[in-house]
């Protein structure tokens, strides 16, 4: 028993809140009270029933207090509608700790554009946060491998959110892995220690020095995949290759700008605004700068997280495109990630 959460059992606008969904409020205002663990069965008054566990207190904040958006009861699963008009609602299953299961296509025609649908259905998550293992792995299969080499930066712990571990591990490929936080390169570095084919850096990559840092580590010139995800200057970075060019590269962008907004972080205030909803760079400002590179964007993800981009010379390998149909217009997701901060925002970024 938490015996700190015992008032909320006595919150009289919670249970007014809870008599709107459940047929017996009272029992729903005890499973959302968070005194006790355990697995709470629901019967919701539009017939579903709403199986929920410790893990949904983020859930149930926003749904007692909807400051940025607004939870309901739905076919057993928690609604959310934004409170900005611009994003979608999206369903939450319960007992998933706030992470959004059913994204949907922010544009509905792009959902019928094949090589979207095909790269959509292969979203898969063994080892990345948002279903990357999937995505290259599908892209992988038209586009010749040459090295089998992978950079990613910042590669965190090796293993969680990774975009590298799957192919590293499952499939034999050979790594640059670049991380700036001791404590996760700890772990990064520890993990790989005895792989010959897999190099660890810790370190902080920027534009002047990423060249140098691909060129000592021995990197292919003409490498197979690149992830970046350093949450600052992650854009600056990329503008900053030169001497490389990878066939395949992955970013996340900031999926609060809408589509039709151009914006790039200044690269002073990059790391001050990490975590905000001025970070990093917009879809349309990472198109500009692959077509400037000679890049091709090829998809989004469903959670609004990352871009794919591929080089012009893999293009002729994906038969039947229509590569006009792919772009910032089609392409572009808004946020459908993430624990709801506390109430505060629409995903997991802390955006207010």
């Amino acid at each position: 028993m938490r015996i700190k959460y015992l008032p909320n059992l006595f919150n009289l606008q919670r249970l007014t809140r809870l008599r709107r969904d459940f047929n017996q409020p009272f029992k729903a205002l005890l499973a959302c009270s968070g005194i006790f663990s355990g697995t709470y069965k629901l019967a919701a008054k539009d017939g579903s029933v709403l199986t929920v566990t410790g893990h949904d207190r983020p859930l149930w904040q926003t749904y007692f207090k909807p400051e940025k958006c607004d939870v309901r009861i739905t076919d057993g699963m928690f609604r959310v509608t934004p409170s900005d008009h611009r994003l979608p609602a999206y369903s939450i299953p319960p007992g998933h700790n706030g992470l959004t299961f059913m994204p949907s296509r922010w544009n509905d025609a792009a959902a019928n554009i094949p090589i979207i649908n095909n790269l959509q259905q292969s979203e898969k998550s063994i080892f990345s946060q948002h279903g990357e293992d999937g995505v290259i792995e599908a892209l992988l299969k038209n586009i010749p491998i040459k090295h089998n080499y992978l950079v990613e930066f910042g590669a965190h712990d090796g293993i969680n959110m990774s975009n590298s571990r799957y192919l590293i591990k499952e499939k034999n490929w050979s790594a640059f892995l670049i991380e700036g936080d001791k404590r996760f390169y700890a772990t990064l570095s520890n993990l790989y220690q005895g792989y010959s084919r897999v190099k660890t850096q810790e370190t902080f990559i920027t534009p002047e020095n990423i060249d140098d840092l691909f060129t000592q580590a021995g990197v292919p010139e003409d490498f197979d995949l690149m992830s970046i995800d350093i949450d600052s200057i992650d854009y600056h970075v990329w503008e900053g290759l030169n001497k490389f060019t990878p066939k395949i590269v992955i970013v996340e962008y900031n999926s609060t700008v809408p589509a039709d907004v151009e914006y790039i972080v200044d690269r002073n205030d990059a790391i001050k605004l990490s975590g905000t909803s001025k970070e990093g760079a917009s879809l349309l400002a990472y198109e500009k700068l692959a077509i400037r590179k000679g890049y091709q964007l090829i998809y989004t993800e469903l959670s609004g997280s990352n871009a794919f981009f591929i080089h012009e010379s893999c293009k002729q390998y994906f038969t039947d495109v229509d590569w006009s149909q792919l772009n910032t217009d089609s392409l572009y997701q808004s946020p459908q990630f993430g624990v709801l901060a506390g109430g505060k925002a629409v995903n997991g970024r802390g955006y207010a």
